[in-house]
């Protein structure tokens, strides 16, 4: 499973915010079956592999195949029209107190939680992360707020484009996996994994000065386990 070198980024159309071009540009969205962080080929056994075609939806979206819950989605960006930088904060911050990465799976993650922020271990409170469906970035309604604020929690907050999570090649020297300015990675943890069949991944991304991007999406499928015959 390769990650495309772009990613869709026609304006969700239920998303009440406007984004425009003068935000950043997602040149990557994706997901990273590998907790190294490795794209595709990271060993010098398999540099005369084919790259594997990316499978689109009819919606024109990536489609991604995982066979777990648990993996690395992957966000790269460059400034928009209004050449400002990529915003990279994680945090809460005004005037909207949301974070500078606005992203939604369209189902649960984990157990679903309300609870904003809630990344611990399951033993001590950690949960997942409300699902948002259809995708919706509207300021006026507070669960979708809560819902982009805990799901920035998960990134991490040390990579940026200095220090990319991502490697690429059997140099396995950290690398972007596109011209892009800004990363964010997410390490799936085991209180916020994906749910079994396919699930929408929505993302635009705001500037310093405050402008949001295009939105991005793609389409994971987490295979369903099979169930175990009674005997």
């Amino acid at each position: 499973m390769t990650p495309s070198a772009t990613a869709s980024s026609t304006p969700t159309a239920s998303a009440t915010t406007t984004p425009t071009g003068q935000g950043p540009q997602v040149t990557f969205l994706g997901v990273l079956t590998r907790f190294d962080g490795c794209a595709f080929c990271c060993e010098a056994s398999c540099v005369n592999a084919p790259t594997p075609i990316p499978e689109y939806d009819a919606e024109g979206r990536r489609v991604y195949y995982a066979l777990s819950g648990q993996f690395v989605v992957v966000v790269e960006a460059r400034p928009g029209l209004s050449g400002a930088a990529v915003a990279t904060s994680l945090q809460a911050v005004p005037p909207d107190y949301r974070p500078d990465i606005w992203i939604e799976s369209s189902r649960d993650l984990g157990n679903g939680s309300a609870k904003v922020c809630d990344t611990g271990p399951a033993n001590s409170g950690g949960g997942g992360v409300p699902g948002v469906d259809p995708p919706n970035f509207s300021l006026d309604l507070p669960a979708v707020t809560n819902a982009l604020v805990d799901f920035g929690c998960r990134f991490n907050p040390g990579i940026s484009a200095a220090s990319p999570c991502t490697i690429v090649d059997a140099t396995r020297e950290p690398r972007l996996l596109t011209a892009a300015t800004a990363q964010f990675c997410d390490f799936v943890s085991s209180t916020s994994t994906f749910p079994s069949g396919e699930s929408v991944l929505t993302v635009a991304l705001r500037d310093t000065v405050g402008n949001i991007g295009p939105t991005a999406q793609i389409v994971v499928r987490v295979a369903t386990p099979t169930a175990t015959p009674t005997p």
